[in-house]
């Protein structure tokens, strides 16, 4: 016999009301509202257990009177959350990354997945029969385990939260294979609190629109890759936009070196706000959210890169055009050569900042450039003396740009003198490159600089 509307309306009601007076039921004498009742003590291994289980307890009841709601009367929508009850939410959020040492993850991945860390180990423990009222054994000095069970806790060794108990970074760096070893990726028995945050789009608490995936066909809901193939299609159609859009954007423009920037600026900051839209709306997890993330961090340091080199081209040429309406007899390639090695060294910068942002430990390997520093500078020798050829044909003032010289078989007017090499166009128009430390060994003829002799007749200056 089917329940009738009015059987499945009083169950509801009669659930709410339980969520609802649970913070009563634990205590009306504790403080902070409905979030009071859990103790936050990491004092102990067995206190700090006794913490995160109930963190994670009530996240996940809140998870499944959401889910329950929007299942039970088959919407499309899941239902309005209030102002109080994401407040408690943010709180939880809090204690759960409290309770880990995430140290061992970059920082731009540590909410995401700790939070996906501490859904897997909570059903860990749950596998293993653990409970707040489980003993510790200690094995050394701030380090402490479940007797028969790989779950280990530590304390923090220095900073504001000195002393407290939380799982240690090896734990936290284990718990996947953990997991999949002893819960399995294929279990559905119940609710499962991770299997929902990585496989339902948004945050903590998916957003309204988020019921619309659950009446997507099976296919879409399909495992791939620790996140669902809806969730990838989302991702995938989010990265393309962003190209596209960014290649409209530089179409707009006629001048090559504009068109870039524009395209550059604009590919940066959708890279930017993509990052957010697939973590935090698409809810892509895992190794998907770290792929996606990498790739649109890549796409935001490389515009960022195009946008210091190009804005580094038009300065020298700003200065150039000033210098040379003040002084007619002012080098230009000095100043281009100048505004050339700060947009490098700037873009080096941030190669190193943005490698280093990833999580990359950039600055340990730089230093340990001691002892491949050898092997390093012999391979970037050829580069380093053309730059410094390229210095001294400046300071030596042998040649400029617009001189005219005859060292066949280099003979024309040079064009431009860059960080690598010299460009002279040849007298049939061609167009002749040379590195600079070449240019700089050989003899050269400046037919621009040659002086009139007092008989009429003419002589070449020195070069």
């Amino acid at each position: 016999m089917q329940k009738g509307p009015g059987v499945r309306t009083f169950f509801a009601f009669v659930l709410a009301i339980i969520i609802l007076a649970m913070p009563a039921m634990a205590g009306s004498n504790q403080p902070n509202g409905a979030y009071g009742y859990i103790t936050i003590d990491r004092t102990t291994p067995e206190k700090h257990l006794a913490t995160f289980l109930a963190a994670v307890d009530r996240t996940e009841l809140r998870m499944m009177a959401r889910e329950w709601a929007r299942n039970f009367y088959d919407a499309w929508l899941y239902p309005e959350i209030s102002d109080q009850e994401t407040a408690e939410i943010e709180l939880l959020k809090k204690d759960v990354l409290d309770s880990m040492d995430l140290s061992g993850l970059p920082e731009w991945r540590r909410e995401s997945a700790g939070l996906e860390t501490a859904f897997m180990l909570w059903e860990i423990l749950k596998a293993e029969g653990v409970t707040k009222n489980t003993a510790f054994r200690k094995m050394r000095d701030g380090l402490w385990v479940i007797p028969g069970t790989y779950i280990q806790v530590g304390t923090i060794g220095s900073g504001m939260r000195m002393g407290d108990v939380v799982f240690t970074a090896d734990m936290v760096a284990n718990v996947p294979s953990l997991y999949d070893a002893i819960v399995g990726t294929g279990n559905t028995q119940g609710f499962s609190p991770y299997r929902y945050f990585t496989e339902t789009p948004g945050g903590l608490m998916p957003p309204r629109w988020a019921g619309v995936s659950q009446k997507l066909p099976a296919f879409l809901r399909w495992d791939f890759g620790s996140n669902t193939v809806f969730q990838w299609i989302i991702a995938v159609l989010i990265l393309l936009a962003v190209l596209a859009i960014s290649v409209a954007v530089g179409n707009i423009f006629r001048k090559r070196g504009l068109s870039w920037f524009a395209e550059a600026v604009t590919l940066g900051l959708l890279s930017l706000y993509a990052t957010t839209i697939v973590i935090d709306q698409a809810g892509l997890s895992g190794s998907g959210a770290t792929f996606m993330t990498l790739v649109f961090m890549t796409l935001f340091y490389g515009a960022m890169i195009v946008c210091v080199l190009i804005v580094g081209e038009w300065v020298g040429n700003w200065l150039s055009t000033g210098l040379m309406k003040s002084d007619k007899t002012f080098d230009t390639s000095i100043v281009h050569l100048a505004t050339r090695i700060v947009s490098a060294m700037a873009a080096l910068g941030i190669v190193i900042y943005g490698i280093s942002a990833a999580g990359v430990p950039v600055y340990g390997i730089i230093a340990g450039f001691g002892v491949g520093g050898l092997a390093v500078a012999l391979a970037a020798k050829p580069t380093l003396e053309n730059i410094l050829a390229g210095v001294i044909l400046f300071l030596d003032g042998s040649i400029k740009v617009g001189d005219t010289i005859d060292s066949s078989p280099l003979s024309g007017t040079i064009e431009d003198i860059g960080m690598r090499s010299t460009r002279i166009r040849a007298q049939d128009g061609g167009l002749i490159t040379v590195t600079n430390s070449e240019l700089a060994d050989k003899v050269i003829k400046n037919v621009s600089r040659r002086v009139t002799r007092p008989d009429g007749g003419s002589s070449t200056s020195a070069p």
